[in-house]
């Protein structure tokens, strides 16, 4: 590297910022509750390409694998329940299909199942997960969590593992096989829920309790226990499985734990960097996804209707893009981009 790029590589990274080139290329899509839709944002520029609009505010959208598609869960709000899965084509932005889930309400926490044909959902208040079908939005499968309200689901290894609200435990259920469904007490107010890529360890947060527990995913037996959070509000683990990332909006951070020794290695202040660019005191951090590669974290910040590019590695965040009304759920795909 000749001296000068590495220079300019230095002083962008002492004062947070990054060039746009080193971006990942692909879209971002951020569910905006607050006004039923959806934007699908190009990187590495942050400029709107799309807009979808949705039902009764969007909250969660899930990705598929190869990146080309992405559905869209309907939860509701005040103006009622929603049961409803937009189907959308990430490159172009269009609703693909409308699927019902009759007889389901509160549909939220979403995944691809390998091969891409299936989805797991959740549907909050019959306290089951759902394996849906994407041709016809069939339900498949129902697995009980054995809990109440399971909000978020993440897929660790063979397992579905989710998050019961009410009950504050963690499920396993197995998506395809017949080994019976196992919940384990975690905290209180467990809602986001995260597992590392061999499904071996599941994290939960406590949303009242300011804590994040780790839990071995075969006994549950509580293998670490985070205190010293505020909300711990969605949780991801990185693809070398080394770091557990929580979004923490009473904090105002995103907060990186060694996954290995259970103690908080960073906090990256959201507020303080959306103060310095002069968008506000209070960013309010709330949804985020991670980069396939695990070095970029795109995050919600419902306060300032903004998403927050964040740079793991240097614990920065490097840029802002704006999004709609109470953005929330958000997924990364790496199709599209310019």
């Amino acid at each position: 590297m000749r001296l000068p790029s590495l220079i300019a590589m230095v002083i962008a990274l002492s004062t947070g910022r990054v060039v746009a080139q080193e971006l990942p290329r692909g879209t971002i899509l951020v569910a905006n509750m607050d006004d039923d839709s959806v934007w699908l944002l190009d990187l590495p520029t942050g400029e709107r390409r799309a807009v979808v609009r949705t039902h009764i505010a969007p909250h969660e959208i899930a990705v598929s694998r190869d990146g080309s598609v992405a559905a869209i869960t309907n939860y509701g709000d005040q103006r009622g329940p929603g049961n409803l899965l937009q189907i959308v084509q990430v490159e172009t932005g269009e609703v693909t299909a409308e699927l019902t889930i009759e007889g389901y309400e509160r549909l939220h926490g979403a995944a691809f199942l390998p091969g891409d044909s299936l989805l797991a959902l959740t549907s909050e208040r019959t306290g089951e997960i759902l394996i849906v079908g994407l041709d016809d939005g069939g339900v498949r499968r129902t697995l009980s969590t054995g809990g109440e309200a399971p909000h978020m689901l993440a897929l660790g290894g063979a397992w579905i593992y989710a998050a019961n609200i009410v009950t504050g435990s963690v499920s396993r259920m197995d998506p395809f096989g017949d080994a019976p469904t196992l919940m384990w007490p975690a905290s209180t107010r467990t809602e986001g829920v995260a597992a590392t890529p061999d499904g071996r360890e599941v994290w939960t947060g406590s949303m009242d309790g300011g804590s994040v527990v780790g839990v071995n995913g075969a006994t549950g037996e509580v293998v670490a226990r985070v205190t010293g959070l505020q909300v711990p509000y969605r949780l991801a683990v990185t693809p070398d499985g080394e770091t557990v990332v929580v979004s923490d909006p009473e904090a105002g951070a995103l907060v990186l734990i060694d996954r290995a020794s259970g103690a908080v290695a960073a906090e990256i202040d959201i507020d303080e960097a959306a103060s310095r660019e002069g968008l506000g005191e209070t960013a309010s951090p709330e949804g985020f996804v991670l980069s396939r590669d695990g070095q970029w974290a795109f995050v919600s910040t419902k306060a300032l209707n903004r998403v927050a590019a964040v740079h793991l590695a240097s614990r920065r965040v490097v840029r802002f893009f704006e999004a709609g009304a109470g953005p929330d759920g958000i997924a990364f795909s790496p199709a599209g981009g310019t």
